[in-house]
């Protein structure tokens, strides 16, 4: 389950920023004829889907990684409040809208963080929105007190952090939530809150993309999407968004025993 520390990210942490900005639709630089400053030059470029593959930075991923995998274990509530804390300072950095979202649990208040791009997109809950998620926590089968959880799920919240990072400089053509969940390895604890609070709300969300677990496999590995027939449409304009713009095989698994 932790898959110890040392794993290499492949595939997914590039594959995910693209994917979702040709889902969701990206602008596209200007004419090389269009006047534009170098500042606006330098954002509408890495709407361009090839250039925001291009950016997805090795060091920082290992960075995250690294940071998360110096912890034994992340599954205290000490711990997996500073990560909340840090992970929602390097989300601001991004420019991106940072807020909590708070929920009872084993008589302590938990939270998840929430980044929403663009910026200034409304958090009316009205609004159709995407959900972009990770865990932070890592536990242990065994009951050792030893479990960094690099590949689960450190590699998940690495590339969930980098999409964010990326596409907050774009202007997405719809509202992403980016969600970093707390207690998921005790059953989907935070998750479950963050669903029954949005319920409640009556908020719109189009679509999850849940991110777990995708560090782990061969050089060249092909990547795999899974979810229930109802959210088939979702899986396939996704894998066709990472085929036409990656070259990247994709292998659908669409039926109601999943999730």
């Amino acid at each position: 389950r932790s898959q110890g520390k040392d794993v290499r990210m492949r595939v997914t942490p590039w594959l995910l920023p693209v994917a979702l900005a040709a889902l969701i639709g990206c602008p596209q630089p200007p004419d090389d004829d269009d006047a534009s400053t170098d500042d606006d030059d330098a954002a509408e470029d890495l709407c361009d889907l090839a250039a925001l593959a291009a950016a997805v930075d090795d060091d920082r991923l290992d960075a995250t990684l690294g940071w998360l995998t110096s912890y034994d274990r992340r599954d205290s509530y000490e711990v997996q409040e500073e990560i909340i804390d840090q992970l929602a300072g390097q989300l601001e950095a991004t420019g991106a809208a940072v807020r909590f979202h708070e929920y009872p649990f084993q008589a302590q208040q938990w939270r998840n963080v929430v980044a929403t791009v663009p910026a200034d997109a409304s958090l009316e809950p009205g609004e159709p929105h995407y959900v972009v998620g990770a865990h932070i926590d890592s536990t242990s089968e065994a009951g050792a007190p030893y479990a960094p959880g690099a590949d689960d799920n450190a590699s998940g919240v690495a590339t969930v952090l980098e999409a964010a990072t990326l596409l907050a400089t774009c202007e997405p053509g719809a509202r992403i939530d980016f969600v970093f969940f707390s207690n998921e390895e005790i059953g989907t604890v935070g998750s479950a809150a963050y669903a029954r609070d949005a319920a409640d709300e009556g908020e719109d969300i189009v679509a999850m993309v849940a991110v777990d677990m995708v560090a782990w496999g061969p050089p060249g590995e092909d990547l795999d999407l899974a979810t229930k027939t109802a959210m088939g449409w979702l899986a396939e304009e996704f894998a066709e968004g990472v085929e036409q713009n990656t070259g990247t095989d994709v292998v659908l698994r669409i039926d109601d025993h999943c999730g």
